[in-house]
């Protein structure tokens, strides 16, 4: 029968789980007046600057300066990243139970295929789905010649592995498999040495999962916990300066934003509406924009981040950015200037 492998489908439904998660905890949390709708060609007086990428019904758009456009139409994509130097972004396509990783320019021609993960072999039987590979969650490299994703080659979970950006043959990440379960969402810190992500671990009770933030050294391969317990931490996102990773961190029902010190520490609140996804750091880190889930759709919204002079960390109320509708949450946001 189906091969346990396929922790590359359970981590798809784990996708799905995410999003249903935050949609029950904003239903839970909504009280009094909604708020507006956004204009998504809102732009405010100090508007955020540069191109985020998001993912809508399975196709690529930008926003840019208020702006959104179509960038790819293609039904099937999801995670796009932005390139350290802004002229290319990496994504996913899926397939009939495997995906594969891609690059295209920053206007969305030259799209180039970076992995082969569909076997050869006819679709629909059980030998098609057994030699079926995932590709997920692609970061780049700060050199921009290599990309980290997660995928499950060779092996019955997924793991983390490098790819050239520019084609070539993946090579596993040996560390990431110390923690022993699968993991997600990768992170590089802004000098490449190293990749923070979220790791499944099953509770004590042996009957629930959560999911925890670990960080691997790729110099020493040494691989250690940063924010572990309580009901779950998510999606990780290493500011560009390098001192802080921002998550969404669950607590019951109620997703919301965190941000927590590189090297370990107290992690800090920074949001309270509870249902918030995907952080994405502005180039210059001084926002974080992310997702929140507003009645039926998701808008991006984001808050000015400082830290004081005690050196915690600070954080303004919520501002809108943009809202479209049937945003695929768990594609998450890309940032460049």
């Amino acid at each position: 029968m189906n091969r346990e492998r396929n922790g590359g489908q359970r981590a798809r439904l784990a996708r799905l789980l995410l999003s249903a998660l935050i949609a029950a905890a904003s239903l839970a949390a909504a009280c009094g007046e909604p708020d507006p709708i956004a204009n998504p060609e809102w732009v405010a007086g100090a508007s955020p600057k540069g191109r985020i990428l998001f993912v809508q019904r399975g196709d690529i758009y930008l926003w840019q300066d208020g702006k959104i456009r179509r960038l790819l139409e293609l039904g099937n994509a999801a995670s796009p990243s932005w390139s350290p130097d802004g002229s290319r972004f990496a994504f996913v396509r899926f397939g009939d139970a495997f995906s594969d990783l891609y690059v295209a320019r920053v206007d969305g021609q030259g799209m180039q295929q970076l992995t082969q993960n569909q076997p050869p072999i006819q679709p629909g039987t059980e030998a098609y789905v057994r030699n079926s590979v995932w590709a997920l969650d692609p970061a780049w490299m700060p050199d921009g010649q290599r990309i980290v994703y997660v995928s499950d080659l060779n092996s019955a979970k997924n793991y983390l592995w490098l790819i050239p950006s520019n084609g070539g043959a993946p090579q596993q990440i040996p560390a990431s498999t110390v923690p022993g379960d699968n993991v997600e969402s990768p992170t590089v810190s802004p000098d490449g040495t190293r990749i923070a992500f979220a790791h499944r671990t099953t509770t004590e009770d042996g009957l629930h999962r959560r999911t925890d933030l670990w960080v691997l050294n790729l110099t020493t391969g040494e691989v250690i916990p940063l924010v572990q317990g309580g009901d779950g931490s998510y999606a990780p996102a290493w500011s560009p300066d390098g001192n802080w990773i921002a998550y969404v961190g669950r607590q019951g029902e109620a997703n919301n934003l965190f941000v927590v010190p590189d090297t370990g520490g107290e992690p800090v609140q920074l949001t309270t509406s509870g249902a918030i996804a995907s952080p994405a750091w502005s180039p210059d880190g001084s926002m974080i924009a992310f997702l929140e889930l507003n009645g039926s759709t998701f808008e991006a919204k984001y808050v000015e981040f400082t830290v004081g002079p005690e050196g915690r960390p600070r954080a303004s109320a919520p501002k809108r950015l943009f809202e479209a509708e049937a945003i695929d949450a768990p594609s998450g946001l890309s940032w460049a200037p």
